[in-house]
């Protein structure tokens, strides 16, 4: 289901956050967002998923409006992972997945959304987990718990017994730094797992701040600065170093790796052939802030 954004803008206030912006965010491919901090990405994400209204433009999923969609048939159609899911209660992680369920059933769960919150709970690899306490669990371990949780959101009924959980080729899937406080292994795990549900034709927006995993996974990249688009397009359009300069204040080199198919992205300080490398104690401008960086 395609997103389209025309001429959105957000304001708090007298304050900007989001300044006209306008695309489409296509089925297909996975589509991340850069940019600093306070650079509106996680206002952008509530945009989309319908959680604050623009104050000027609209959104559209696929033909509809967004904000003319009724709430719980929006819930069957988009799921969103925020970066912050505040529990209080004692569930354990296996009824948190079964939250996600709570848009397809009236009174209680069939066998077959358990039978979904199975399988996404083994997709993301927590069945383990699935007795104990969700407040007992490591950050990286909830985050893992919740990708679960919107994917089995995401899932109809009839998907059960079908190839993976994710067999309906629909829905849009909203992420808001789903890596963050993951490890190496489980960060690539996670993008995998977005990337596969891209390829079944989902929409997927993710956020990052690391630009090595964006380099490696995305499909399109949108970058933003100050609420404002600094480019959006390809990997290759968009991983310059003059727009990551632009965006982030900072020189860049991109290390082209063939054998990985994606470059790496390294700060220009770390240059080999710099002569200020005999000191090991760079100084770099970023912005109006020098920075010093100890190897």
């Amino acid at each position: 289901m395609t997103i389209t954004a025309s001429n959105i803008s957000y304001w708090i206030g007298q304050q900007p956050i989001l300044h006209r912006l306008s695309f489409n965010i296509v089925p297909g491919q996975l589509t991340v967002v850069l940019g600093q901090n306070g650079a509106g990405k996680s206002t952008f994400l509530k945009i989309l998923s319908g959680e604050q209204r623009p104050t000027m433009g609209r959104v559209l999923l696929g033909n509809s409006d967004l904000h003319r969609i009724p709430v719980h048939k929006l819930a069957t159609m988009r799921a969103v992972l925020s970066q912050q899911y505040a529990v209080a209660l004692g569930f354990s992680c296996e009824e948190i997945v079964l939250m996600g369920r709570y848009p397809h059933y009236g009174s209680r769960p069939a066998e077959a959304d358990w039978q979904i919150v199975r399988q996404c709970m083994d997709e993301m690899q927590v069945s383990h987990l699935a007795s104990r306490p969700y407040q007992s669990l490591s950050g990286g371990e909830q985050q893992r718990v919740q990708l679960a949780r919107v994917l089995a959101q995401l899932t109809p009924a009839d998907a059960v017994h079908k190839t993976g959980a994710y067999a309906r080729n629909e829905g849009i899937l909203l992420l808001d730094e789903p890596t963050s406080n993951m490890d190496i292994l489980y960060q690539q795990l996670c993008l995998t797992k977005a990337r596969e549900l891209a390829r079944r034709g989902y929409t997927v927006v993710v956020i990052l701040h690391d630009l090595n995993l964006a380099a490696q996974f995305a499909d399109t990249i949108l970058l933003l600065k100050a609420g404002r688009m600094v480019q959006y397009g390809t990997v290759a359009e968009v991983l310059q170093p003059s727009f990551i300069a632009e965006a982030y204040g900072l020189e860049v080199d991109l290390v082209e790796t063939p054998e990985h198919g994606f470059p790496i992205i390294v700060p220009a300080a770390y240059r080999t052939n710099d002569a200020t490398n005999d000191d090991n104690n760079f100084c770099y401008e970023c912005s109006t802030t020098t920075y010093d960086i100890k190897r």
